[in-house]
C-alpha cells in the first residue's frame, strides 16, 4: 500500500498571518458562514490542528451549536493522510454504504473493523437530503462513525461528527445550506420597553403593536423552559435554540399542534435573530 504524507502547512506560520489570511476569507464573500475575521480565525485554527490548510478549513470546518463539526471529506483526508490509517469503501450503494478502517501495526495493515450505514438508520435519525442524494449522506454518516469508533485520534481529540449530525442542513458535498451562523452579539442591547399589563415587552421594537386599542399578541415571543423573553437572549443562545428546533422537527412523532408549536417559535427566533443582527450593523 502507498505510504501517504500527512500535510504540513508553511504558509501560516505566526498568528499575525492567520488573522491576515482570515480577514481576507471572510471578506471574499465566497464563505456563508464565516462574516467576521474571528469566525475564520477560529476555523483556520481548528484546522490546523488537524493538519489541514486554511482554505480546506474554511470549507470543511463549522461551529454548530457550539460545537465542532467537520465535513465528511475532510475526515477521510484525515484518516488517509495520518499515515498510521486507512480506509476503504467497500460497499456503496443508495441503501448502503460500508466503509472498512485499517490500522498500521508493526509495518503491516492490519483490519480494524468495519462501519456501515444503511438507509434504515439514516431514516432513523432524520438525515435529510436521502431522496436527492442518498450515496453522500450515507458515505459521509458511515465515515464519521467509524472515525469515532475506530481512529478518533486523527481528529486530535475533536469529536468527529459531520453538520447534518447537529441539526444543519448540507448539499452533497457536505457544506452547510441551512444553519444560522453565530455572529457577535451586539455591544449595546435597545432598552426594554414599559408597557400596560397584559402587553408583551420586546426591546426590539420602538413601541407596544396595537390592534384594535390593545397589544397585539406575538406568537411564542417566551422561552417556556425559562419564562424569558425570547428577545432578551444573547444571539449565542438564540442560535443554539434555533438549531435545537430544526433538529427536533425531524422527529416524526410530533403531533401536528406540537409542530405547529416549534414552527412558529422557530420562525419567531429567526425573525429576533435578524433584527438583532440589523441593529448590531
Amino acid at each position: 500500500m502507498t505510504e501517504l504524507i500527512p500535510y504540513q502547512d508553511r504558509t501560516l506560520t505566526t498568528y499575525d498571518e492567520v488573522e491576515r489570511a482570515a480577514k481576507a476569507m471572510a471578506g471574499s464573500g465566497f464563505f456563508a458562514d464565516t462574516r467576521q475575521a474571528s469566525q475564520a480565525i477560529v476555523k483556520i485554527m481548528a484546522g490546523r490542528e488537524l493538519g489541514v490548510g486554511p482554505f480546506a478549513s474554511m470549507t470543511g470546518v463549522n461551529i454548530i451549536q457550539g460545537k465542532p463539526a467537520f465535513g465528511a471529506n475532510l475526515m477521510a483526508a484525515c484518516v488517509k493522510k495520518s499515515g498510521r490509517y486507512n480506509y476503504r469503501v467497500t460497499e456503496m450503494t443508495d441503501k448502503t454504504c460500508t466503509i472498512e478502517f485499517m490500522e498500521k501495526l508493526d509495518g503491516k495493515w492490519l483490519n480494524s473493523g468495519v462501519s456501515s450505514f444503511t438507509i434504515e438508520d439514516a431514516r432513523k435519525a432524520g438525515t435529510k437530503n436521502l431522496d436527492k442524494f442518498p450515496r453522500n449522506m450515507l458515505f459521509a454518516r458511515a465515515m464519521s462513525n467509524g472515525v469515532r469508533w475506530f481512529c478518533p485520534d486523527v481528529m486530535n481529540g475533536a469529536p468527529a461528527y459531520t453538520p447534518e449530525e447537529l441539526g444543519a442542513e448540507v448539499d452533497q458535498d457536505g457544506n452547510v445550506v441551512d444553519a444560522v451562523v453565530v455572529e457577535p452579539a451586539p455591544t449595546r442591547e435597545p432598552a426594554p420597553i414599559e408597557i400596560a399589563a397584559g402587553g408583551w415587552v420586546d426591546p426590539l421594537w420602538s413601541e407596544p403593536s396595537l390592534k384594535g386599542g390593545e397589544p397585539e399578541p406575538q406568537p411564542e415571543l417566551v422561552s417556556k423552559s425559562e419564562e424569558k423573553p425570547y428577545a432578551e437572549l444573547e444571539l449565542a443562545e438564540l442560535t443554539v435554540r434555533w438549531n435545537a428546533l430544526s433538529k427536533s422537527l425531524k422527529e416524526n412523532h410530533l403531533s401536528d399542534e406540537e409542530r405547529a408549536d416549534k414552527e412558529a417559535r422557530k420562525a419567531e427566533i429567526k425573525r429576533i435573530i435578524t433584527a438583532k443582527r440589523e441593529g448590531a450593523k
